[in-house]
């Protein structure tokens, strides 16, 4: 990383010190608020980074976002905002400002998902321009210079500017957005890579100034559809609504057992035989219309009657011990808390418990991510609003 400044008023946190996580010594300045950016500085954070989150009087609009709540606490907030310190800081007077730039001297990187006018009249802006040392992220609604790069955006209209609604769901049900907010999560993801790989380069090349990092909305949305956009371009292939049947591989979805749904993933023609086997239909492996990938896309609906045909002979969970055996990939459809239950993940270490700072306890999902074999966990639970600011400014009038 960079050499700190000779002002340097960053006050260190203790938490993050002797973690022996790859992001230690790292300082990373949340301006942002919501779900991308503070899932950016989340990742980081998770990875040993020290985060100071700074919010306005009136807090990170996500802490509203209620119902569900844990006593007083969206749930929502608590998702994207472990591992951090909470400052708040007015940006619409000169001590407020003045802080934030403080701070953000001190830091190796700042995350911020300003609009561009908000930004300018906040003067988060002159302050991105003042320090040309600091790595600076902008998750921003569309990339700049667009006709979308002031305006508003939140994860639904990302899914439906981007055309992801536009792939997902069926012709009865129309265009659906996911059950997940994946356009921000996605963005999150852009956002905190963008800000590694500057922080990298910086380490790798001293002396080189801070990279200024966009990570959009609606952009990283689109990417989403890597592989439609790949056929839509290259092959002028316009996809249309298939429910949750692939547009490239049959059979890929859920299918009726006796009980309930199971999903076969038979992205092989040796896997495809294999499944022929197990299911007792060698037939349809000389059927024209299911010989090849190809066919089986162009005929699916033909295929779907006559493996479900089969497949309601036995329930799910025979067919999953059935099929494993012979090798063909196969899952059920777990609702959460089935998803949760099930031992990979209820017998592992991904999921956690919290107390928050009001006392109450609430189960946590932590980083996908291990580190040397350990999952990082929670060095500080997701903050009351402000409730470092005495401490933090106590401590940068120490040192100054």
């Amino acid at each position: 990383m960079r050499r700190r400044p000779a002002g340097d008023v960053w006050p260190d946190d203790e938490t993050s010190a002797e973690t022996g996580l790859p992001l230690e010594g790292v300082r990373i300045l949340d301006l942002s608020r919501v779900l991308a950016g503070p899932l950016a500085a989340q990742v980081l954070g998770d990875l040993g980074a020290d985060v100071i989150k700074i919010e306005q009087p009136l807090g990170d609009p996500v802490r509203a976002m209620a119902p569900p709540a844990i006593g007083d606490t969206a749930t929502y907030y608590v998702s994207v905002n472990r591992n951090r310190r909470s400052v708040i800081a007015d940006l619409t007077t000169p001590a407020g400002r003045d802080l934030v730039k403080q701070l953000a001297s001190s830091s190796d990187a700042v995350v911020e998902n300003f609009l561009p006018s908000q930004a300018r009249a906040l003067g988060i802006t002159a302050i991105r321009e003042a320090l040309p040392e600091i790595v600076w992220v902008t998750v921003a609604p569309a990339a700049a210079g667009g006709p979308l790069d002031d305006e508003p955006a939140f994860d639904l209209l990302a899914q439906a500017r981007s055309g992801l609604m536009g792939v997902s769901g069926t012709d009865a049900s129309g265009p659906m957005k996911t059950g997940a907010p994946v356009a921000d999560v996605v963005t999150g993801l852009y956002a905190a890579i963008g800000l590694l790989a500057a922080l990298l380069e910086q380490r790798t090349t001293p002396g080189t100034p801070g990279r200024r990092i966009e990570a959009p909305l609606l952009e990283s949305a689109v990417t989403i559809l890597i592989n439609q956009t790949a056929g839509l371009l290259g092959a002028g292939a316009v996809p249309r609504l298939l429910g949750n049947d692939h547009p490239s591989i049959v059979p890929y979805a859920p299918y009726r057992a006796a009980d309930r749904d199971l999903v076969l993933a038979v992205g092989t023609e040796p896997q495809w035989r294999r499944l022929l086997e197990a299911i007792g239909a060698p037939e349809l492996a000389s059927d024209p219309r299911f010989v090849r990938n190809a066919n089986r896309v162009v005929h699916r609906d033909e295929l779907r009657v006559a493996l479900e045909a089969v497949l309601a002979e036995r329930g799910c969970d025979e067919w999953i011990r059935i099929l494993g055996s012979f090798g063909v990939p196969c899952a059920p459809v777990n609702d959460l808390q089935s998803a949760l239950d099930q031992p990979q993940i209820a017998g592992g270490d991904l999921l956690t418990e919290v107390m928050l700072a009001d006392g109450n306890t609430t189960g946590m999902v932590l980083t996908p991510l291990r580190v040397d074999g350990v999952r990082p966990g929670v060095r500080r639970r997701p903050p009351m609003l402000g409730e470092h600011t005495k401490e933090i400014m106590a401590a940068m009038e120490g040192q100054q």
